[in-house]
């Protein structure tokens, strides 16, 4: 029989009983990777940028458009001219046509602050059935592993964050990183440097895939910590109820964040493995569940997809970008894909 961990909430709202593979039981061990940047994949993003749709706040000149004015060499709209005003940012033509004084305005360019929110509960250390039929053990792989071993979904995750970090630094913005459970454990405040880049791989590494999430708790818990508006990165398996993950996102929407998330699942979730009889095991409460597969395949397949669809719609009713990716497609095609898409679209 294999033995498979999961989790009881999600059973219970998925399959009424039938369950999502996670691994066996076990302590977790951190993440063992020398580096979530490997420079041979980062050179195919390296002509990429990541620009924010939404206008944003910011105190230094950058690439995105702010909701002040200032200078740049794009025209915006004139104002009347007050005193104070500089002389020399009158419009001498305008006031030639309507002998009066109108000040020019322009677009305003700063620097985007980009939040990723990482969970890293315990059903994010699921790297599939055949890996928890090894005996892992709830271990991470040793750090002699083979990159061609399968990825955890928080290493899938990890390798994803690591690539947005270097691509927000080297194009002259901020990065922060929020890695959360049932609350906020660890926060790194915004930075553009390199040394903040290097601060923020240390974080990932050391990171371990334990106890429960409450992603909508979470992004009230960080709402407060957010001081300047910018761009929100959600990733999680967010295997959860929608209705309090949606209200929790209408603040920031509310805020005018612009928001993205990424609906990471491994394959094996989005299509149960080809087993029989199968234990599974609840991730957070060790909690035994056996069942054949092939009598609740059908009936979690459809709960699973009305559950996402109405994550997605519910995210495009809020204008979220709403990105559903498994750990089967490599971490940065997902992204060169997603970032020519929003280059294509107008960004």
């Amino acid at each position: 029989m294999t033995n498979i961990r999961t989790k009881k909430s999600v059973l219970r709202r998925l399959t009424a009983r039938a369950g999502r593979s996670k691994r066996p039981d076990g302590p977790a061990a951190p993440l063992t990777k020398a580096s979530f940047l490997r420079p041979a994949e980062l050179r195919r993003l390296k002509n990429l940028l990541f620009v924010a749709r939404t206008l944003v706040e910011g105190h230094y000149a950058g690439r995105h458009k702010s909701p002040l004015r200032g200078h740049s060499v794009e025209f915006a709209d004139y104002r009347e001219y007050c005193p104070g005003d500089e002389i020399a940012d009158i419009d001498w033509k305008a006031y030639g046509r309507s002998d009066r004084l109108f000040i020019k305005l322009f677009e305003a360019q700063t620097d985007m602050v980009v939040y990723p929110l990482l969970d890293c509960s315990a059903s994010m250390g699921f790297a599939g059935l055949a890996h928890a039929a090894r005996g892992a053990a709830g271990r991470n792989r040793p750090a002699d592993a083979s990159a061609d071993a399968p990825l955890s979904k928080l290493e899938y995750a990890c390798y994803l964050v690591a690539a947005l970090a270097f691509l927000v630094v080297k194009q002259g913005d901020k990065i922060a990183l929020g890695l959360f459970r049932e609350k906020l454990v660890d926060y790194l405040p915004p930075g553009g440097t390199f040394g903040r880049l290097y601060d923020l791989l240390n974080r990932l590494e050391h990171i371990r895939p334990e106890g429960t999430t409450n992603v909508a708790g979470v992004l009230r818990q960080s709402f407060g910590m957010m001081k300047q508006r910018g761009l929100l990165i959600v990733i999680s398996d967010l295997l959860e109820e929608p209705a309090p993950l949606f209200a929790a996102l209408n603040l920031y929407r509310h805020r005018r964040f612009e928001i993205i998330v990424f609906h990471l699942l491994h394959e094996e979730e989005l299509h149960l493995p080809q087993a029989t009889n199968v234990r599974f095991v609840d991730s957070e409460t060790n909690e035994p569940l056996v069942t054949a597969v092939p009598e609740i395949r059908d009936d979690y397949t459809r709960r699973l997809e009305e559950h996402i669809e109405t994550l997605r719609s519910g995210c495009a009713a809020r204008r979220i970008d709403y990105n559903l990716i498994t750990t089967a497609t490599s971490y940065h095609s997902v992204l060169e894909r997603y970032l020519v898409e929003r280059a294509a679209a107008g960004v």
